[in-house]
């Protein structure tokens, strides 16, 4: 399963844990739970997985909790308590002071999973499944993030490889087209992005998925369009415009603010 958080590296030596993101950011004192809860574990380890806040009203996971906890350096005693956070643990590099990073796919997950058998909380190990087809129709069913799929043969791989393949459960929507961003470098002469609208209201903006051809029939039709007030701010300056313009888009979830997650262009609607 692919989960929805802040991805970590756990590392404990004695009676010292170090929490750590993917740019090499410390998260050490924003997760005093986790990091509680690793040092009551006997062994030294090196752990990779995903701290995640899971709504307990809905069940499911959602970013922004996690985002707001991780990027608070001295999280309160309400943000703990309004933001649990869990982490998921998917993989294992180093055990006993012996390294297993060359090691095939499932025996380290069974060491992983005899490390976390009986853990504590907030501390969760990250089973496989092996019927990957139906897993996926699973996660859709439940609008989760998608899979993971990993070749059992492979060693552990941190950074992106042919070895583990994300598998997004994409989400589609007609969006209107409410202005653009100014191109840069490549595509100084055409856009930045198209800023997206849903009953007039700020919904997120694509910049990727266009081929030449689209790039060229977006700008034609974006550069005749009349300049109007912008109808909502983005963070960002961008022309708005008066347009019938409306496109299909693909995204990876809604933030708790009503705008896409990394939506990405797919075709004209109407123009």
């Amino acid at each position: 399963m692919k989960w929805d958080g802040t991805r970590l590296t756990a590392e404990k030596h004695g009676n010292k844990v170090e929490l750590v993101n993917r740019h090499g950011v410390i998260y050490t004192v924003r997760l005093p739970g986790i990091r509680r809860a690793l040092l009551q574990m006997k062994e030294d380890f090196v752990l990779d997985g995903e701290a995640v806040y899971v709504n307990p009203e809905t069940g499911r996971e959602e970013f922004t909790g996690s985002q707001i906890r991780c990027s608070t350096h001295f999280p309160d005693f309400w943000l703990l308590k309004q933001y649990p956070l869990v982490y998921k643990v998917f993989d294992v590099m180093m055990l006993k002071g012996k390294r297993l990073e060359n090691v095939d796919y499932f025996t380290r997950k069974a060491k992983l999973e005899d490390l976390l058998d009986g853990a504590p909380e907030p501390l969760h190990y990250v089973p496989y499944r092996e019927d990957n087809v139906q897993f996926f129709e699973e996660t859709k069913k439940v609008d989760a993030e998608g899979l993971i799929a990993k070749d059992i043969k492979s060693g552990y791989r941190y950074e992106r490889s042919w070895s583990w393949l994300k598998i997004k459960n994409w989400r589609r929507e007609i969006c209107d087209v409410a202005g653009f961003t100014e191109g840069r470098n490549a595509r100084a002469h055409f856009f930045g992005a198209l800023v997206l609208a849903r009953d007039g209201k700020r919904r997120g903006k694509a910049g990727s998925g266009f081929n030449d051809w689209e790039l060229r029939q977006v700008k034609d039709l974006i550069s005749d369009a009349p300049r109007v007030p912008k109808p909502f701010d983005i963070g960002e300056p961008y022309t708005a415009i008066e347009t019938s313009m409306r496109v299909e888009v693909k995204y990876y979830k809604i933030t708790v603010n009503g705008v896409m997650r990394e939506p990405v262009f797919v075709t004209i609607v109407d123009s």
